[in-house]
């Protein structure tokens, strides 16, 4: 039985080696990004190593939308959160940023890459996800769980997958209850990919982001799916 992802986060990290970053390089790239039709972003702050572009209030409360990019001495780290950001959307955003980020600072590879999509999805079979988890998934009973002085707010798993031949990455995901509603699942893959990326290959970027994105939607989803069959 098929699950509809509703993703709640996309992040990208690129990781380079150590520079120092000038505030008039910052500033360009700030400036070129300003009114880009898929990279735009309307505030520019000075932090520490780096800057802060974003599209969102700073210090906002936790659970609003977050358009953000920092810029470290040793990472690029592109979010958004709850900004209903699509797939293609992000890819495009994180495609211009890098580019441009190569073409104005001081750097000229990201030797590795970190991907994370994070969504929701609900069972069919169970309005608790957390029952879902427990009874359907683990097949605990109550006999199982009375050694606890209480039953689990939150019940999950985890699984790492090495590399295999095709995507050259590593996969870390998470399935669990979601705290913030109970009828939700939440899942999410981090996808971690060791070969560099020079300005020649950057188009390799958004292609291992999608491949992030399509083992949450193929695989994990799949996994599920097979618990949560209302036929059986």
């Amino acid at each position: 039985m098929s699950h509809a992802l509703r993703s709640i986060a996309f992040v990208a990290e690129l990781i380079h080696p150590p520079v120092k970053h000038e505030p008039k390089g910052l500033q360009q790239l700030h400036a070129e990004l300003f009114d880009s039709e898929d990279c735009a972003y309307r505030d520019f702050r000075v932090v520490p190593g780096g800057a802060q572009f974003s599209n969102s209030p700073a210090g906002g409360m936790p659970g609003t939308p977050v358009s953000v990019a920092n810029v470290l001495a040793d990472r690029i780290q592109v979010r958004e959160e709850q900004t209903g950001c699509s797939k293609e959307d992000f890819e495009a955003r994180l495609g211009t940023f890098a580019e441009n980020a190569l073409s104005v600072l001081p750097m000229n590879l990201f030797m590795v890459q970190q991907f994370a999509v994070r969504s929701v999805i609900n069972p069919h079979t169970n309005d608790d996800a957390r029952a879902f988890m427990l009874q359907t998934v683990f097949g605990y009973d109550e006999t199982l769980l009375s050694v606890f002085p209480a039953e689990p707010s939150l019940a999950g798993l985890r699984f790492t997958f090495p590399p295999d031949e095709g995507s050259q990455a590593v996969f870390n995901v998470r399935l669990e209850s979601y705290s913030q509603d109970n009828r939700s699942l939440f899942v999410e893959n981090v996808g971690t990919f060791g070969r560099p990326v020079t300005h020649g290959d950057l188009a390799e970027l958004p292609v291992r982001f999608s491949n992030t994105y399509d083992f949450l939607q193929d695989r994990v989803i799949s996994f599920v799916s097979q618990f949560d069959d209302e036929g059986t």
